[in-house]
């Protein structure tokens, strides 16, 4: 497997990136592609199970020359996916020589250290322990067995924001100096040009209101969507709100609440959007909301500052991370303060336009270059180097 010359072969974790467009099948791929464009020398190898969703991102990884895939060795182990990647993975990583493990979704499988393989774990949040009424106790005592195992045997770790770090310094006692704070980055689509035809085109076909704000994410209680709603209905009636995202058992309720505030004609919901029109949809929004109780880091925030929309968000967890000092942050439970605050953007030109200037300035941080080289020094820690 190792076939780049006096190279290192690293290996991850791809089972979701080759299967879904979740924001953790998105943060993989952006890694792996990121990590291989920064140091070519290197052999880079994708190990999942399967190939079952059609993805524009991933086809483009085939194109690299260094980067190589690798499924189960053995048609039982393709049965049982799950079941390999928590017990057999480490195994076929020995197989393809790989030096380095890195797992990608808080994941990594066992038996990497007794194959002398190095590890590397990105910890995207710790919701379980954060918002305890939406799990069972059952769900958090796993959860905490399956985290102090892995944090424990993992060499480096990787937080996705300070918040995420300081969380798993207070909940799971790890010593900080293990913790990498490393940042999700911005897929490279979302700093194209984007043409009149293109914005045109989009706006047809998704049907998009003449004036809108803009929420992307899944309609679970935990995004919070619903205060958005609340604060509908003391907008402008002109301002529509457009949700971009998956629809969850939290749905029937946020549209009863829609239509109990006489909101059908000015609540969009936009399901299956494919990740190309993203960008356009994004331009051409007023300013984009994100309310979420909790994120270990919130990667719709930088996708509108990358495309120059201002972003009005909650407080509470990692969201001004994401969206700097020049973004605008309420209460999680204010719905008035939302709406108060998407008021004052929505009426103030001169104010979206600096919130759209700094917001592009700031967001130049989670460049995929910016990502890579934070990376190549926590591996480095470790004694991976992949700048030699």
């Amino acid at each position: 497997m190792q076939n780049m010359k006096h190279g290192y072969t690293i290996g991850f974790d791809a089972s979701d990136a080759n299967v879904n467009n979740t924001d953790l099948g998105n943060y993989s791929r952006f890694i792996i592609d990121a990590v291989a464009a920064s140091s070519p020398r290197h052999c880079y190898v994708r190990m999942y199970v399967g190939r079952r969703e059609p993805n524009v991102e991933y086809d483009a990884l085939d194109s690299r020359h260094n980067i190589e895939s690798m499924e189960p060795d053995g048609s039982i182990w393709r049965k049982m996916p799950a079941i390999w990647r928590k017990w057999r993975m480490s195994k076929d990583a020995a197989r393809g020589d790989v030096s380095l493990f890195h797992g990608l979704v808080g994941e990594l499988p066992l038996g990497l250290a007794r194959r002398k393989i190095r590890s590397v774990v990105t910890i995207h949040d710790l919701a379980p322990m954060r918002l305890t009424s939406y799990y069972n106790p059952l769900e958090r005592a796993w959860y905490r067995i399956k985290m102090m195992y892995m944090l424990r045997t993992a060499d480096r770790i990787v937080a996705v924001s300070d918040c995420v770090k300081r969380d798993l310094v207070s909940y799971m006692g790890v010593d900080p100096d293990k913790i990498d704070v490393i940042y999700r980055g911005c897929n490279p689509i979302f700093m194209r040009k984007i043409s009149d035809e293109q914005l045109s085109e989009v706006a047809t076909r998704y049907n998009l209101p003449k004036r809108y704000i803009l929420s992307v994410g899944t309609q679970s209680e935990r995004k919070n969507l619903r205060l958005i709603i609340e604060a509908m209905s003391q907008l402008p009636a002109d301002v529509e709100l457009v949700v971009v995202g998956r629809a969850t058992s939290n749905t029937s309720a946020l549209l009863h609440r829609i239509k109990s505030l006489g909101l059908e004609s000015r609540v969009k919901m936009l399901y299956g959007v494919a990740t190309q029109d993203l960008p356009a949809i994004y331009r051409q929004a007023e300013l984009f909301v994100y309310p979420s109780l909790y994120d270990g880091f919130a990667t719709p925030i930088i996708e509108a500052l990358t495309v120059g929309v201002p972003v009005v968000a909650t407080t509470g967890s990692s969201l001004e991370e994401a969206g700097g000092a020049n973004s605008i942050y309420v209460p999680v439970d204010d719905y008035r303060a939302m709406a108060e605050a998407l008021c004052r953007v929505l009426g103030d030109e001169s104010l979206r336009e600096q919130m759209s200037r700094r917001g592009r300035e700031y967001a130049s941080r989670f460049r995929s270059e910016v990502v890579a080289y934070n990376l190549l020094n926590c591996y480095r820690r470790i004694g991976i180097d992949l700048t030699e």
